[in-house]
């Protein structure tokens, strides 16, 4: 069952880069290459592929690394809507100079505080 997204809940740029900052760092350094605020209130993370440690003979990390990484964001703040569209992309269309560099990104709000959480899909 879809319903309608709630409007997102204002946050500030700082504190939403603190959560992503933390989710995406780890004992190699931050992943984290750009953070895009959206007027609707929405983010865009890019982020360097090199965040996951994906299995020989593949570029891209798999579906439960996804998923994992998803649930870390989420244990930062239970009011996060993660969009389900998420992936790989063009790191030099998205104003990012780095050679040889797999780009991630994944959209991400902040639903009212007043929002069920588990009950809003898109």
């Amino acid at each position: 069952m879809q319903s309608e997204l709630p409007p997102f809940r204002r946050v500030k740029r700082r504190y939403a880069a603190s959560i992503i900052q933390s989710a995406l760092s780890g004992p190699r350094g931050s992943a984290l290459l750009k953070l895009q605020e959206y007027e609707d209130g929405h983010f865009r993370v890019i982020f360097s592929a090199s965040h996951f440690q994906v299995a020989a003979g593949r570029e891209l990390p798999s579906k439960s690394q996804w998923n994992s990484f998803k649930k870390r964001l989420k244990r930062r703040d239970r009011t996060i809507f993660i969009f389900r569209k998420y992936g790989e992309l063009d790191c030099a269309g998205a104003g990012i100079t780095r050679r040889g560099e797999t780009c991630l990104y994944l959209d991400f709000a902040f639903l009212p505080h007043w929002a069920d959480p588990g009950a809003v899909t898109v």
